[in-house]
């Protein structure tokens, strides 16, 4: 009798277990993808040696690394405080969305698009961003297509390959002294000059859009971040404005997207915009403007 009743919970147990194996898959499956071969990718690789963005160029077959030092400073957005790279691959964010909230906030401090994350006990550099797409403790922004993909595209386009290794330039770091003797580095404006012209993707470059950044969430200088990194990119900003009223979605896309198909594509990855064709623009802003699309971004961006 008691064998009997061990073995129905034995088996509704591994139901439940299979069942809740399944449902984590589905909802892998249906998270939104972010890397698109044509486009590449920038990545945030948070090591168990360190941290730095890994970057992804297939249908040019290059591939580049950047290692961030150990002792600069990031603003975080999330919660306003300061946390040294260390820190970060170390201990972690004390925030709801840790992941997310560095991938955001080093793209903000470098001017860059960082669109994936990726925290696994790997050595940090494209070998360890390799072994971490099917490592079974990976933690990651990525869905399974994304990193089916990226394995892929190693494996085919870039596996022969050498990747670039590179690093943050002095001049964009300014030092200072700690109390107890340690240098704290601080990313400077002159970082902004040299994000432009050190991470262009060419198929965005060639559609040569012009696109205006509206500022609806009502955060200050959001909009003026988040055109530094469009413009790293190779898009042109010719306008920076803020909204009349605050806008409830994270990110909207108008314009003339079919004649900017990459571009548009490339903004709706990297900041889930959602592209919306009845709106009417002068409701948020004073005047019309003139560029080809548009991004209004929301509350929740």
């Amino acid at each position: 009798m008691f064998m009997h009743r061990f073995r129905i919970f034995f088996y509704i147990a591994g139901f439940v277990f299979l069942g809740l194996l399944v449902l984590m898959l589905l909802i892998n499956l249906f998270r939104r993808n972010v890397y698109d071969s044509k486009l590449g990718i920038n990545l945030l690789l948070i090591g168990r040696d360190g941290m730095g963005v890994i970057s992804v160029r297939a249908e040019s077959g290059v591939v580049g690394q950047m290692r961030l030092p150990d002792n600069l400073s990031i603003p975080i957005e999330s919660n306003g405080a300061v946390y040294l790279v260390e820190a970060i691959y170390n201990i972690g964010l004390p925030v709801s969305d840790p992941l997310n909230s560095a991938r955001e906030s080093v793209g903000q401090a470098l001017g860059i698009i960082i669109s994936g994350v990726v925290r696994a006990p790997v050595d940090f550099g494209v070998d360890g961003f390799r072994q971490s797409l099917f490592n079974i403790s990976t933690k990651t922004n990525l869905s399974l297509i994304d990193r089916y993909l990226l394995f892929k595209d190693f494996n085919e386009k870039l596996g022969s390959r050498a990747f670039l290794s590179f690093s943050l330039p002095k001049n964009v770091i300014d030092f200072s002294d700690e109390p107890d003797g340690k240098k704290i580095g601080e990313l400077n404006t002159a970082v902004f000059v040299w994000s432009r012209n050190q991470w262009v993707v060419d198929e965005v470059l060639s559609e040569t859009a012009e696109v205006t950044v509206v500022n609806a969430s009502g955060k200050d200088g959001k909009a003026r971040r988040v055109a530094r990194q469009i413009e790293s990119a190779g898009v042109r900003v010719i306008d920076i404005l803020v909204a009349k009223e605050e806008n409830d979605n994270a990110c909207l896309l108008l314009g003339n997207i079919k004649a900017h198909p990459l571009t548009a594509k490339f903004l709706i990855n990297s900041f889930s915009c959602k592209p919306v064709a009845k709106l009417n623009l002068m409701d948020l802003i004073d005047h019309d403007v003139k560029s080809d699309l548009v991004v209004i971004l929301g509350k929740q961006s």
